[in-house]
């Protein structure tokens, strides 16, 4: 009799470990799958004194956006040239842990575009935060920095790479290469934002490529895995079932009278990708600069076609400037948390 209380005993402490074991997966798994319902925007506002740094937007549909922290910076460097440009916000897969990178640049202190572009700083600024309101301080990170004769790293970039388990980080870089002197997009892989791979080429175009940025799409949709849109004279549009390619050129944006500066019409840069929040559609958010009118969005539910993009109209960008940045998805919690911690402008 005690051997068969033992034994089942030990069956209900079997039981009782699974049980427990499923539930936490069930948790896990229902935490991270929480629904997105708003958007927070990181961008710079221009070359004023406080322009510079990281400033943070809030949006419920992706279209209407408010400044938080009354448009003043969210988030300052102190590091470097202690000013910061085109800012990207990542989180990781889990969704336990986020990155702020940026150009570490400063035009307002008086540097020219020449000498940013041709002695500049090799190294980005990053900040981390496990929770979207508390951030590590800044630090530096030298990217460019074992690229032969590299006068700058320029509109970083960052992607999970689940074939590697790692991170892709890119950003633009002058260098000479091949007896051309010219921005390139470089990549080097990272797990922490604190330590990077050894550099190589990524985008390498005729002329030169300054801004791009990738997006993921759910498989099947378009016909790739992922795409890219690049700042190369036009806004081109590019697709890939691997981070790192090979790349198939899918077009351009110069039908709808929008180029990097090649054709004319409306001149962008600093491509943003933004997916929306519960369907399989996608706003591109393009940074108006020549005209300084900031970020005009175009749409499509089809990236595998240029043809699908159209102009948005009805959107709101609030009461700042907002140039090259970047976007996540919100769920419920970190809306909460976000809005508790900088309150949202009511300008418009």
């Amino acid at each position: 009799m005690r051997r068969a209380l033992t034994r089942l005993g030990a069956l209900l402490a079997a039981v009782t470990l699974l049980v427990t074991a499923q539930v936490l997966v069930v948790v896990g798994r229902a935490s991270a799958a929480d629904a997105f319902t708003g958007y927070l925007m990181a961008y710079f506002s221009g070359e004023s004194p406080t322009g510079e740094q990281i400033h943070l937007a809030h949006s419920k549909d992706g279209l209407h956006w408010r400044d938080l922290n009354n448009g003043a910076p969210a988030l300052v460097s102190t590091v470097g040239t202690k000013g910061v440009r085109d800012p990207a916000i990542l989180r990781s897969p889990k969704g336990d842990r986020f990155w702020i990178i940026a150009t570490d640049l400063r035009i307002a202190s008086g540097t020219s575009w020449n000498d940013a572009r041709e002695h500049g700083s090799t190294r980005i600024v990053v900040w981390e935060s496990a929770d979207l309101v508390n951030w590590s301080a800044p630090r530096l990170l030298d990217v460019a920095g074992a690229i032969p004769a590299a006068g700058n790293a320029w509109a970083p970039e960052a992607i999970f790479d689940p074939a590697s388990g790692d991170y892709v980080l890119y950003w633009s870089t002058n260098a000479t290469l091949d007896g051309r002197r010219k921005q390139r997009v470089h990549y080097a892989r990272t797990r922490d934002f604190r330590t990077v791979g050894p550099p190589a080429v990524f985008i390498e175009r005729p002329g030169y490529v300054l801004d791009t940025q990738i997006v993921t799409s759910p498989t099947g949709v378009g016909g790739f895995r992922y795409y890219r849109a690049s700042a190369d004279g036009q806004i081109t549009v590019e697709g890939a079932n691997r981070i790192l390619g090979p790349w198939t050129r899918i077009g351009d944006l110069s039908a709808l009278g929008i180029s990097n500066g090649a054709t004319g019409g409306t001149v962008v840069e600093a491509p943003m990708w933004m997916p929306v929040n519960g369907r399989t559609e996608w706003v591109l958010w393009l940074d108006q600069f020549k005209t300084g009118r900031g970020y005009l969005p175009l749409a499509s539910t089809n990236l595998g076609n240029t043809g699908n993009f159209h102009r948005v109209t009805g959107y709101s960008l609030g009461g700042t400037l907002k140039r090259h940045g970047g976007i996540i998805g919100l769920t419920a919690a970190e809306e909460s948390r976000v809005l508790a911690k900088w309150g949202e402008s009511r300008s418009t």
